[in-house]
């Protein structure tokens, strides 16, 4: 595999489309979602509420995995399923080892696309497993990939956006004062943490569609850097530094093109609600514990994943 970065992104084949685009109205478009913020709401204000009651607990796993579970299960209407979301913990393809393997996700995938085919719940997998394509009813595997993005791509990358939010104003409280003092601000402020976190940090595309042979070669991949794209000196001045006044802001988070992330919206909006629930608590903090992962060079200041995080009330 090679890599091209985002500042010379190229326009690759497409990988097999999977439909998720038959699946846009109702779930994901903004108007939609934007009718589910008073629970969104709810369940921001009783987490932070509950969080703070207690000293040093870890952020990640007690504040925002919780909180994109239980969104989650808002918008898919699966309430059930939020424990077992949680139980993952905050990375669904190592949940079981330190290997990534899925294998927790995939029997939680198998478990729901046999329950969806028989139709007792009206949720969106049971609406997934009789999409029919060209008049033809999707396939298990189908279900699988479809299912699969929908639950790992809004989940893990939220839960870091979360945790790292907290963790910036943690450093920064003046960052915090800033957004009580200037609500207008939070807009830009979602957008530069997207920029900065760079939740989804490079995707991989495939150069050989994946049903054009049944031979298919090992080196078929290359490596997008969205991050490259996000720090990119020529588009962002100083784009080390987090910068809430920074205006027009390209960033590269939600990817690009024709893979522009599907849950962009989804989100944006939990976002702007975190902040909002924030900014109102009066809430400030400091970071008693912090064990991050950060990224190779030239981006050794920017977290690429959260292992522990403790703060407590100042």
């Amino acid at each position: 595999m090679f890599e091209i970065t985002a500042n010379c992104l190229l326009k690759l084949i497409p990988q097999d489309t999977i439909y998720i685009g038959l699946l846009w109205p109702p779930y994901f478009v903004k108007p939609s979602i934007e009718l589910l913020i008073p629970e969104f709401r709810a369940h921001t204000e009783k987490l932070l509420t509950d969080f703070f009651k207690h000293e040093s607990l870890e952020v990640g796993q007690h504040l925002s995995l919780p909180l994109v579970m239980k969104n989650l299960g808002v918008i898919y209407s699966r309430p059930q399923d939020v424990e077992e979301w949680i139980s993952w913990g905050p990375d669904v393809w190592t949940a079981e080892s330190e290997v990534r393997d899925g294998k927790v996700l995939h029997r939680y995938l198998d478990a729901i696309y046999e329950e969806a085919l028989t139709k007792s719940k009206d949720d969106i997998w049971s609406q997934i497993a009789y999409l029919e394509i060209d008049g033809k009813q999707i396939s298990a595997a189908e279900f699988r990939g479809i299912a699969g993005v929908m639950l790992a791509g809004g989940r893990d990358t939220v839960v870091k956006l979360f945790t790292g939010i907290m963790w910036h104003f943690g450093n920064k409280p003046e960052d915090l004062a800033l957004l009580r003092s200037n609500p207008e601000l939070i807009g830009p402020a979602i957008q530069e943490f997207l920029r900065f976190l760079t939740p989804l940090p490079a995707m991989n595309r495939t150069v050989v569609p994946e049903s054009s042979t049944l031979e298919l070669p090992d080196d078929r991949y290359v490596g997008i850097s969205f991050i490259s794209g996000n720090f990119d000196e020529s588009v962002f001045e100083n784009p080390f530094q987090i910068n809430f006044h920074r205006g027009r802001n390209p960033h590269l988070s939600f990817g690009f093109g024709p893979h522009t992330c599907l849950g962009n919206h989804i989100a944006e909006i939990e976002a702007k609600v975190f902040l909002e629930a924030l900014i109102d608590s009066g809430l400030t903090w400091e970071v008693t514990t912090e064990e991050i992962r950060f990224h190779q060079l030239p981006y050794t200041k920017i977290p690429d994943y959260f292992g522990a995080l403790k703060i407590a009330r100042t």
